[in-house]
Formats: structure tokens, C-alpha cells, sequence
């Protein structure tokens, strides 16, 4: 059974990936570091992350780029890297598998392009840096399999939660957040990632679910992420069919390519910054859905 750690760790719309944390809780300290040269890495990093929470990043993004720099830090002062490939060569160093490595090289993206932008590196050494990452199908939950769920959740309250995220393609922490006065007929009115808001739907049969409901406190379900994310687990237990929110999260945007709906409408509706985490998400979508899709071009 997994700890309550690695549970909140599945639950969040977290940034890295599917990268692993810090491989090591310490890192070695470069021999020609003083302590002055330490104090203006501790200076440069927390003014970076000062930009991230001015910019409305999540405290979950926040402490993902505190991690990575930190740790790369205490290995070589980062202002000191300016050739690619010594960067190249330090992320050959980290022991850790290459989806670790490019969560590396993301964090350390964002923190040179700011460097650069304030005139503290002549140019980002990450510009020519690339890591191969295996690109492993991600999982999300079959459709057919949502009956057997809904069935095996222990209460109204659970079965709604279940129902809300397949239907909406919610994160685990808008759920946890949503307030009984955000929802409106069939829509819901979430914040989402960078503080942006944006409006969701969902369908008849949540609903009815919903319609059947009592909010539990100031929020609608009355429970922390960590929570839903232990009853997703619990149920997933129980019937034999794994279950997590960003797994039905992933089913909400394969399904409703299916559905033929519009990308760029299931992009604003998952909250997404770019199109190209929507693909992503929808990458279940396979050759045989697209031959069933298929309209003829030429009509005679």
C-alpha cells in the first residue's frame, strides 16, 4: 500500500512529469565555493522564486523549482554554468533516470531565461541542451470501467467526487477547493493553475448526483487533496481498477476527442496553457479512433 506521501504526490497536477524528486537529500559541495559565492546563490534563487509567486505559479511549482536549483546548486554555483555543455555534463551526473534529468532541465530553463532577461548571464546555457525521455503511455481510466467505480464507492459524497472528475477533467486540488457557491446549474466556476480562472461542465448524470448532495462546509466536499486522494486509492483497492484523479483526468481529454470535440475547447476546459499538454493528455486517442472519425474528402 502506498504511504500518504506518494499518494499526495499522485494527486497533485504537479510539474514534473513524471520526473523523481531529489535523488539524495544532500548534494556535494563544489571545493571553490566560498561563503560569499553561497550567499549570492541563496540571494539569485530566492529572487527567482519571488518571480514565481509574482507571476501566480502554484506553491506547488514553486517548491518543484526550489528543489531542482537548490540542489543543483550545491554542486556548482549556477551563475557559474554558462557553456551547454557543461550543463550537459552535470545532468549526465545526476543519478537519477532520465525523466528525473529533464525535470532538471526544465527548472533550470525557467531560471536562465529569467537570469538572462536580468542581465546576470550573457545567454542561457540551456539553449542546446536536450535529454531523450522514454515516453511510456500514460495511464487513465477506461470508460467502461467508470460503472464498476461508481459502484464500488462507499457513499454519495464519493460516488459524486468520482463522477465530477471523469466529467470535468478536474485537478485534484480544484476539486478539493470548489465552493458549493462556484457551482451553477451544470457548470462549475474553478481557479486553476497560475490563478486563472475558468468555467467547467459537466453532465446530466452528475447532476443528478449533485442534486441529491449536502455541501459538507465551506467547500463542496469538505475534504483536503491528500483526502480524495486516499478515497480514490481506497476505491481502487476495492474494486481492482486503479483509480487516481490525474488518471480520470487524462480520461476526460481522450473521451472527448472522441467526442469530437474541439482541442482548443478541451484545452480551456482542462486549464491548460498550451496545446500541447492537451495532446498529451489526449494521447490514448489511437489509429482506430481516428479511422472511425474519418469523413471522405472527395464526393461524387
Amino acid at each position: 500500500m502506498l504511504c500518504l506521501a506518494e499518494l499526495t504526490a499522485r494527486s497533485e497536477d504537479s510539474c514534473s512529469n513524471g520526473a523523481v524528486t531529489s535523488p539524495v537529500t544532500t548534494a556535494p559541495i563544489c571545493n571553490h565555493a566560498n561563503s560569499n559565492h553561497s550567499c549570492n546563490q541563496k540571494s539569485v534563487i530566492h529572487d527567482f522564486l519571488a518571480d514565481r509567486r509574482a507571476r501566480g505559479l502554484s506553491p506547488h511549482t514553486v517548491q518543484f523549482y526550489q528543489e531542482k536549483l537548490e540542489y543543483v546548486s550545491r554542486i556548482r554555483p549556477l551563475l557559474s554554468i554558462t557553456q551547454p555543455d557543461d550543463l550537459q555534463q552535470l545532468l549526465a551526473s545526476l543519478p537519477c533516470n532520465p525523466g528525473g534529468r529533464h525535470a532538471y532541465l526544465r527548472a533550470l530553463r525557467a531560471f536562465y531565461s529569467w537570469a538572462e532577461d536580468r542581465g546576470l548571464v550573457a545567454t542561457s546555457p540551456c539553449r542546446k541542451v536536450t535529454i531523450k525521455v522514454p515516453k511510456p503511455l500514460r495511464y487513465a481510466v477506461q470508460v467502461g470501467d467508470l460503472p464498476k467505480l461508481l459502484a464500488g464507492c462507499e457513499c454519495l459524497r464519493d460516488r459524486l467526487i468520482l463522477s465530477m472528475l471523469a466529467d470535468t477533467g478536474l485537478r485534484l486540488s480544484e476539486l478539493a477547493s470548489l465552493t458549493p457557491e462556484a457551482v451553477h446549474g451544470d457548470t462549475a466556476t474553478v481557479w486553476g493553475k497560475g490563478a486563472k480562472q475558468r468555467v467547467v461542465r459537466f453532465g446530466p448524470a452528475t447532476a443528478a448526483l449533485l442534486s441529491q448532495y449536502t455541501p459538507a462546509g465551506d467547500t463542496l466536499f469538505g475534504l483536503k487533496p491528500r483526502g480524495i486522494a486516499i478515497m480514490l486509492h481506497r476505491l481502487g483497492e476495492r474494486t481492482g481498477i486503479k483509480c487516481h484523479a490525474h488518471a480520470l483526468r487524462r480520461t476526460f481529454a481522450t473521451q472527448s476527442v472522441r467526442n469530437d470535440v474541439n482541442l482548443f475547447y478541451i484545452q480551456s476546459l482542462l486549464g491548460h496553457s498550451t496545446l500541447t499538454m492537451t495532446r498529451i493528455y489526449a494521447e490514448q486517442v489511437n489509429s482506430e479512433d481516428a479511422i472511425r472519425a474519418y469523413r471522405p474528402v472527395v464526393y461524387l
